[in-house]
């Protein structure tokens, strides 16, 4: 997941940019985070590698500067401490992947491609067509 991460990340301020001011015909903002179980609290982490990391989609964002408030969108299978909709805080380090519509085709969110390239072919062409996504 590497590559998509890096992807992301380069694409990341122009995602950040229509965010803080979105462009007519883009909707559906959302960024995905990784979140862990430490405790009583939930911690954010962007390393791959670290144990029992659930990577889930957050909506609804607000922006102030580098510091960001959104609304949890994932329903998690691992996690205990987080239910959709809690409300999470995060700084612009902790985003792992990002991705809007515009016209109806999904920008971003290039870590689906690793899992749409690793499976049939055809899904890769259906999620392609009724989504918009290109992997390449």
């Amino acid at each position: 997941m590497a590559k998509a991460h890096e992807k992301s990340e380069k694409g990341l301020d122009g995602f950040l940019e229509k965010l803080r001011s979105p462009p007519p015909g883009t909707e559906n903002y959302s960024i995905k985070l990784g979140f862990t179980d430490k405790g009583k609290e939930v911690a954010l982490t962007t390393d791959e590698m670290e144990p029992d990391v659930e990577y889930m989609w957050v909506y609804q964002i607000r922006a102030s500067g580098d510091h960001f408030t959104a609304l949890l969108g994932d329903t998690p299978e691992y996690i205990h401490n987080i239910k959709p909709d809690d409300r999470v805080e995060f700084e612009r380090s902790d985003i792992f992947d990002w991705m809007y519509i515009e016209n109806g085709k999904v920008k971003g969110n290039y870590t689906a491609c690793p899992l749409l390239l690793a499976g049939p072919k055809e899904q890769l062409e259906q999620y392609r067509d009724i989504y918009g996504i290109v992997c390449d």
